[in-house]
């Protein structure tokens, strides 16, 4: 598994943010090819200068970087400046999963 994490900084306005974010972006992150999973979530820290996160699966480094290369990634990476005019930091990292037993 190969996961991309996208990490937000705090918005002048993070109302707006959310509704663009929640309304038109995410609905779109569904047609990535690839994609096995997929969730986001608010920083609990108000102090932060982080706002959000976004974590994305995906069976290994090739499906990733096919996805983020695709039309529709690069599509979606553009529409980042509509509701984050600070942009964003992306990470991508092989997962490690631990054995709970």
């Amino acid at each position: 598994m190969h996961r991309l994490l996208i990490m937000y900084p705090r918005p002048q306005n993070p109302d707006a943010f959310l509704d663009y974010y929640k309304t038109r972006h995410l609905p779109a992150v569904h047609n990535l090819p690839g994609l096995l999973s997929a969730s986001y979530g608010l920083i609990d820290d108000p102090k932060s200068d982080w706002f959000l996160t976004f974590e994305a699966l995906f069976a290994d480094q090739a499906s990733l970087q096919r996805a983020v290369q695709s039309d529709h990634g690069k599509s979606l990476a553009m529409d980042i400046p509509n509701y984050s005019p600070g942009g964003a930091r992306m990470f991508t990292h092989p997962v490690h999963p631990l054995s709970m037993s």
